[in-house]
């Protein structure tokens, strides 16, 4: 399926008259849709479960520093940046949205399969919608994967201009670099986010060419 990189009413009923656009659509957003519902109480599980404490080396030669403006800033003016992106583009739109939902699931299994203790000197990172979402005003134990890292680098891998991917692998490099100094993650939480992201982007690309 070609889906258009340009939007026009034509273009988005084209890539509408597709059965595997509307398929990947109704997947995609039953799985955020389930998600929503149950990923509170998971994240409540998960922070009261006791798991491994890491010897990292990166984040002992990084004195803590609380960055949590600056990474909700870039992560979320990124998120809005896509969105608006996706309007004009069935193709960016059903790519990263189904990207996502896939990484999601791979992050629901990775977290349940890697007990990690938060990192020495973490620095609490809330976010305005995290209790909306986890149930408790800040997370600590939501470690293996990074969901920050992932999350940009797929806006990364969905981008189709030069001038606005290379900006956004910016935005990568720099949002790994603030969570490391947060210390909200292990370095191998922040390198492992870029795999699981692109196997996810490449299985979307897989199912929808």
């Amino acid at each position: 399926m070609n889906t258009a990189t340009t939007s026009s009413p034509g273009t988005w009923r084209q890539a509408w008259a597709q059965p595997r656009f509307r398929v990947a659509a109704g997947f995609s957003l039953l799985v955020l849709l389930v998600n929503l519902f149950l990923l509170p109480g998971y994240f409540q599980f998960l922070e009261h479960r006791p798991g491994a404490a890491l010897d990292d080396p990166v984040l002992r030669l990084l004195p803590p520093r609380d960055f949590s403006g600056p990474i909700f800033l870039l992560i979320y003016c990124a998120l809005f940046y896509i969105v608006g992106r996706s309007v004009f583009s069935p193709g960016i739109f059903i790519r990263f949205l189904s990207s996502y939902a896939l990484v999601l699931l791979m992050r629901v299994a990775t977290l349940y399969l890697t007990p990690l203790a938060p990192p020495a000197g973490l620095v609490p990172m809330p976010d305005p919608l995290t209790p909306f979402f986890s149930g408790a005003p800040a997370l600590t134990q939501d470690l293996f994967f990074s969901g920050h890292t992932s999350t940009a680098f797929l806006i990364f891998l969905s981008l189709t201009g030069k001038v606005e991917k290379r900006a956004a692998l910016a935005l990568v490099a720099v949002l790994a670099a603030l969570l490391l100094f947060q210390h909200i993650h292990y370095t191998i939480d922040i390198l492992s986010a870029i795999p699981f992201a692109y196997l996810g982007y490449r299985i979307s690309k897989k199912a929808i060419p």
